[in-house]
């Protein structure tokens, strides 16, 4: 690791350190080794750098909406994390090769599947892309709730840390392999990876799919 990283690095375990209080215990479920796609919620960007800051030594990559390039201090920390630039209204070619070359290099792949930030910290409908993705590589899929950084802001301004609470799921994969799948199958596969999702959070944060029977049949644990 170049030493501008380990020095970013440091910052970031700092920074949360001061401002959050994060039960990581959870993270040790994380497999250590070989190519995995992760599925987080979003409601902050500092999930992203929360997971890559303390999975070290495992290499992660995060999908990351394409305007962050646009500044060059946040343009720097997305090429020194070695993240993907997404246009989240037109995910195409080049944004796919670079998905599979990290799984190829058996590196976690973190991905947001509802596509977009939740602003209440309510899950929203998973998008389709997820489950093209986890198709077409047939890798293991782990689940990564995250919960508690929509306080952040109002805690900030009484200096009082944030509680950060992190659920691992179990690591999954797809039942049916090979072959081609159509746009509702690809939907009802990206729902059942949410509901995964879903069942490591308060039902109160379910948003989309809450009350939604948590069962599943394209999917089972690995």
């Amino acid at each position: 690791m170049k030493i501008s990283a380990r020095i970013i690095n440091s910052l970031l375990r700092t920074f949360f350190r001061l401002f959050f209080r994060i039960d990581r215990s959870e993270l040790d479920k994380v497999p250590h080794q070989g190519p995995l796609l992760m599925m987080v919620n979003h409601t902050s960007n500092l999930e992203g750098p929360m997971l890559y800051a303390f999975l070290q030594p495992r290499k992660l990559h995060a999908m990351a909406k394409q305007e962050l390039w646009d500044h060059k201090f946040m343009a720097y920390l997305m090429n020194l994390w070695a993240s993907i630039p997404v246009d989240r209204q037109n995910m195409g070619r080049a944004t796919m090769d670079a998905c599979f070359k990290v799984l190829d290099e058996k590196h976690i792949l973190a991905i947001a599947p509802e596509g977009t930030r939740s602003h209440d910290g309510k899950l929203q409908e998973g998008k389709g892309g997820i489950a093209f993705i986890a198709h077409k590589k047939d890798v293991p899929m782990i689940p990564v709730a995250v919960v508690g950084f929509t306080e952040f802001k109002k805690n900030i301004k009484h200096l009082r840390r944030t509680v950060i609470t992190v659920r691992v799921g179990e690591v999954f994969e797809i039942v049916q392999k090979g072959g081609r799948i159509d746009a509702d199958t690809r939907q009802a596969l990206a729902d059942e990876i949410m509901l995964r999702l879903a069942s490591l959070m308060p039902p109160s944060l379910r948003g989309h799919y809450e009350g939604k029977p948590i069962t599943f049949t394209l999917t089972k644990e690995a």
